[in-house]
């Protein structure tokens, strides 16, 4: 009980992650197959130690209770800290970390070295649905994303097919390819590895052989992923770009099911073993009634006292927080809003889901705007907002400045800051403007993190965490981390837009109210 309370509070604290971020949704199945493998180890162990077990059980009551008030304090520190968002990565590992170290420790004091050694797979394995430190996955996204669009080009010029890089994005005659973090080749890497590690576990190979399965699905996961991107390059060549959007999730599902099978094959062509037994689900069955009997029983009270004094640490801890958040108060809402209306050929439009993907954002709006008073005639505006979250921060490495050169677009000036009045509130917001070729760019463009305006003196390490952020630039901490975007998009040939245009569009289409 002790241990299935602490991995389920281990569980529920990744699981934003895997709910929220696309690259580890995977994470869901991690659980699953842990226990799987944790309880065919204990079957194969079965006869070592076991003797032992029961005696190792009997934990007195004071005992308990020492142990039980310092587990509720340890998780009433890992709790606060992750809800209030303190460096919410570092306190993510070292909260699965611990429950790790704690797990093989309980094992071996149970059952003896054999157990510990049996469950030491399983509850690594379980890292692998971790998320990784920004400091760690943005550099090889940032760098296989290039490298990505370039082994396509290549493909695509040995295919006949005319195409060049373009930042991190792929020219091609119908127009731009854009490679994504989601596209970049990660999400393919992290679960590759996860899958290539399962593979190895499912078939018991040797540490020879599981290190070059491993190698072997790392390999096939960025192979996957340029086939993935050659095919939609053609697709979007052959048919168009606006054809990508249809075939994207078709393409993306044969692939991961096409590497899946890669590395199931892999393992099973290493695997040596050919004298495996079929034992019948009965003594399965029988064995793990009388194995939980055994573990249960005699400390099923003292077990029950810690794990009621670390719930009563994890409700403590969020009680603690709610009662800041309602003192202090932390931004649940957007403060602007959008007014559609159709008869002024104001359209409100489906998010891209490339970006949608990429910004994960609690809600979003894109709204067309069409008039004759618009250069090309069309306007591109957008509203995100997110609510106070671990990974609220990294929206910010979205900027303008930031993303546009990835793909082909140039700065012009320096960004310019400009106030907007929204109903009588004075609102900060800054003008880019881009060319590429004759083409001209300029985008109205604005982020606040609670309501506060956020300024423009930082750089994409300050926000991963790899340099110190300026002073005014708050990053951790929950009630800071609520994060509103608004932007204007204007395009137009040989001159760039005028500003006033895109000042007009944005406060006759939002409306902004602190609530």
């Amino acid at each position: 009980m002790f241990i299935t309370a602490l991995w389920t509070w281990v569980c529920w604290s990744c699981a934003e992650h895997w709910r929220g971020d696309p690259n580890y949704s995977y994470g869901w199945i991690v659980p699953p197959l842990a226990i799987a493998f944790a309880a065919r180890r204990a079957w194969l162990s079965r006869d070592a130690d076991g003797g032992e077990m029961l005696g190792r059980l009997r934990i007195s009551g004071p005992t308990a209770a020492s142990f039980g008030v310092a587990a509720g304090a340890i998780v009433f520190a890992f709790e606060f800290a992750r809800v209030e968002m303190w460096h919410p990565e570092i306190v993510l590992w070292a909260l699965c970390l611990s429950a790790v170290i704690c797990t093989l420790n309980v094992l071996f004091w149970f059952g003896g070295k054999t157990v510990a050694k049996a469950g030491m797979f399983p509850a690594l394995f379980f890292l692998t649905a971790v998320a990784w430190p920004p400091r760690v996955e943005q550099p090889i996204t940032s760098f296989l994303m290039h490298r990505v669009a370039e082994t396509t080009v290549e493909l695509l010029h040995w295919l006949g097919v005319q195409a060049q890089t373009s930042g991190a994005a792929i020219a091609l005659n119908a127009g731009l390819v854009g490679i994504t973090e989601a596209c970049s080749g990660t999400r393919s890497l992290q679960a590759g590895i996860m899958f290539g590690l399962a593979i190895g576990e499912w078939f018991l190979l040797r540490p020879a052989r599981r290190a070059l399965l491993l190698a072997i699905a790392i390999v096939l996961a960025l192979l996957s992923n340029v086939t993935r991107t050659v095919a939609l390059s053609l697709q979007a060549e052959s048919h168009g770009i606006s054809m990508v959007e249809g075939v994207h999730d078709l393409i993306g599902n044969v692939v991961v099911g096409t590497l899946v099978l890669g590395i199931w094959l892999s393992g099973k062509l290493l695997q040596t073993r050919t004298d495996a037994t079929v034992t019948p689900l009965r003594a399965y069955l029988d064995w793990a009634r009388s194995l939980w009997r055994r573990i249960s029983a005699p400390a099923a009270g003292t077990i029950g006292v810690i794990v009621t004094l670390m719930f009563s640490g994890f409700v403590g801890a969020r009680l603690l927080s709610a009662r800041f958040d309602w003192q202090q108060g932390v931004q649940t809402a957007p403060f602007f809003s959008a007014q559609v209306d159709g008869t002024t050929g104001t359209q409100l439009i489906p998010v891209p889901r490339d970006i949608w993907n990429e910004l994960r954002p609690t809600s979003g709006e894109y709204i067309r705007r069409a008039s004759s008073n618009i250069p090309r005639g069309v306007a591109d505006l957008f509203h995100f907002f997110w609510k106070p979250s671990p990974w609220n921060r990294y929206a910010l490495v979205h900027r303008p400045d930031i993303c546009m050169p990835g793909i082909g677009w140039e700065m012009s000036v320096s960004p310019e800051p400009i106030t907007i009045d929204f109903n009588g509130f004075a609102v900060r917001c800054y003008a880019f403007q881009f060319h590429r070729g004759n083409d001209h760019a300029i985008e109205l463009w604005g982020v606040w993190r609670n309501g506060s305006p956020v300024p423009l003196d930082y750089q994409p390490a300050q926000v991963f965490g790899s340099a110190l952020p300026p002073p005014g630039l708050q990053l951790e901490g929950k009630r800071g981390s609520a994060t509103e975007i608004v932007a204007c998009s204007i395009t137009a040939s040989d001159a760039a837009p005028a500003k006033e245009i895109a000042v007009a569009l944005m406060r006759s289409i939002f409306q902004y109210k602190r609530r």
